[in-house]
């Protein structure tokens, strides 16, 4: 156990040294660094292999091994975050915010994988011949400070394609015209802007810092595809592709 948790203070040492505007990190997303260190062979359960270390340190009296670990006790679980050695604890540690889970019922699963989006990565997978990474965040892509101040949200790409450095975002509507189911103008977000002044602003963080990273970005319109009167795809499978093939194989 001593020669794991030194391995792990290694990782997460070095993390804090690349990212020093960072004060806190959630422990499940160190897994990626935590992995290609050898300390874990593969993660699962979202952070499990790192929560069980922790836990059982936790349990044991033994937590100062680990001097960057604190816990968060809610009901039934434990959140764990890394923190620099030399930063004193948040505040707002003590009240995290809210994570939204995932739909796990065979019928939110479907509904969800109907998404216009989901259809058109899998499309490109066909043709790239290549799994997007779904929903992929990469650290240097995060939106404004939450409104504690501390922490900030990364975002989320629709399908990163990392042996070709390429991201792929399909734009339904709601990304080139105003929709107030999408906006909410009467709602402003973290930004002080209403969401589709917000969405606007961080497709344009993901046009400017990702080709900065050396990371090709494809953006796909709806209005590339046969729609329906409600904006909707068609899914003309075979149409849809030969669309797709002239768009990437100039990329």
């Amino acid at each position: 156990m001593m020669e794991k948790t030194a391995q792990i203070n290694k990782v997460v040492q070095s993390y804090f040294e690349k990212n020093k505007d960072w004060v806190m990190v959630p422990a499940k997303d160190l897994m990626p660094e935590l992995i290609k260190a050898g300390i874990f062979i593969k993660d699962h359960r979202n952070g499990l292999p790192i929560r069980k270390v922790l836990r059982n340190l936790k349990a044991s009296n033994q937590l100062h091994l680990i001097p960057f670990a604190h816990g968060v006790q809610k009901t039934k679980n434990t959140n764990w975050f890394f923190i620099p050695s030399n930063q004193s604890i948040p505040k707002v540690i003590r009240a995290t915010p809210k994570v939204k889970r995932l739909a796990t019922t065979s019928k939110s699963t479907t509904k969800k994988k109907h998404k216009d989006e989901d259809y058109i990565i899998d499309l490109c997978d066909e043709i790239l011949g290549i799994k997007a990474s779904r929903q992929h965040r990469f650290d240097f892509l995060q939106g404004d400070l939450h409104s504690n101040g501390v922490l900030r949200t990364k975002l989320p790409v629709d399908g990163y394609y990392a042996p070709k450095n390429l991201v792929i975002e399909f734009h339904e509507r709601q990304h080139t015209e105003a929709v107030s189911h999408f906006d909410k103008p009467n709602k402003m977000t973290v930004s002080g802007v209403h969401r589709g002044e917000q969405r606007a602003k961080y497709e344009q963080l993901r046009r400017d810092l990702l080709p900065e990273n050396g990371i090709q970005l494809v953006e796909l319109d709806y209005s590339l595809f046969e729609v329906t009167s409600q904006k909707k795809l068609v899914r003309n499978k075979k149409r849809d592709t030969e669309v797709l093939k002239v768009i990437l194989n100039k990329k």
